[in-house]
């Protein structure tokens, strides 16, 4: 397939197979994947492209579909996974950052507030999108600053944490975004206690997920006054299994790739929960993993 494509500085890798991209190994080709150089090289391409533009990060929580993606997939690199301090107990981190290495960092630098991102396996620019949280904290929370980059015309902005509107594991933005830096704030305390802060939380998380499985977190969101894994339990939900695709007996709001699963399996699989849980609860359970891609 012919691609016109406007002369970047980054990098385009084009039919790049996305099942070898996922956490979950699954996914048809993506017609080119661009990696700006930076946030000019990035607005660069949003100015000089009407092909569709969609955004990945670590991957840590798509599910991409078997037909692929169409247009151009953008996916910032090591370029954007800084982190610095910035001063008093301040962090500026790129979109590419791991929430892991902040927690870290933050650790580090004594700066307390930050602990709950060790056990969520995503990046600054994908947890800022989606509000991401676990242990009674979330992004909104601890986030002061971001930068972000409109993908329709182009433009940059740097919008406050009241202004990204954010509720339960999202934004209430308009329009379409891409993430590309975030300035977040804690409070001072010791090396000692953040570690062991994180630890508690590391050790809760091996103990209750399926850590070492291929999967992608959660994969719906709590419905309000309702906990997803409970609904989907008691929906008798737990280790379903559709071709290659399994929910966890370990925690059943986590869908495996157990057995070589295609996109479909897993996708059908979760809208075969989310039925269930319907005709049980009447209940409508929404779709934390982000799914990509045409059918």
């Amino acid at each position: 397939m012919l691609i016109s494509l406007p002369k970047v500085r980054g990098i385009y890798r084009c039919d790049v197979l996305m099942s070898k991209v996922t956490w979950l190994n699954v996914g048809g080709q993506a017609d080119v994947l661009f990696k700006p150089r930076d946030i000019e090289d990035l607005i660069c391409l949003i100015k000089n492209t009407e092909l569709p533009i969609s955004v990945i990060g670590a991957t840590s929580n798509i599910i991409v579909r078997d037909s692929g993606i169409r247009g151009i997939t953008v996916k910032l690199g090591k370029e954007f996974a800084y982190i610095k301090r910035k001063n008093n107990n301040s962090i500026v981190a790129g979109g590419a950052a791991l929430l892991s290495n902040l927690a870290y960092f933050a650790g580090e630098q004594q700066i307390s507030g930050l602990e709950f991102l060790v056990g969520i396996p995503g990046t600054v620019g994908g947890g800022v999108e989606m509000n991401a949280g676990a242990y009674g904290s979330d992004i909104a929370s601890v986030v002061q600053s971001i930068k972000a980059v409109n993908l329709e015309d182009g433009s940059l902005c740097e919008l406050s944490s009241k202004e990204m509107g954010y509720v339960y594991r999202k934004h209430c933005l308009n329009g379409r975004w891409i993430f590309v830096e975030a300035e977040f704030q804690g409070i001072s305390s010791e090396h000692e206690m953040i570690l062991s802060r994180m630890k508690e939380i590391i050790d809760k998380k091996n103990k209750s997920q399926p850590v070492r499985g291929k999967t992608a977190g959660c994969i719906f969101k709590n419905p309000k006054d309702y906990q997803a894994w409970k609904l989907i339990d008691e929906s008798g939900c737990r280790g379903l299994n559709n071709g290659g695709a399994k929910i966890s007996k370990k925690h059943c709001n986590f869908l495996l790739n157990y057995n070589n699963a295609t996109a479909s399996d897993l996708e059908n699989l979760g809208n075969r929960v989310r039925d269930a849980v319907k005709d049980k609860f009447d209940v409508e359970l929404e779709w934390e993993i982000r799914v990509l891609g045409s059918y």
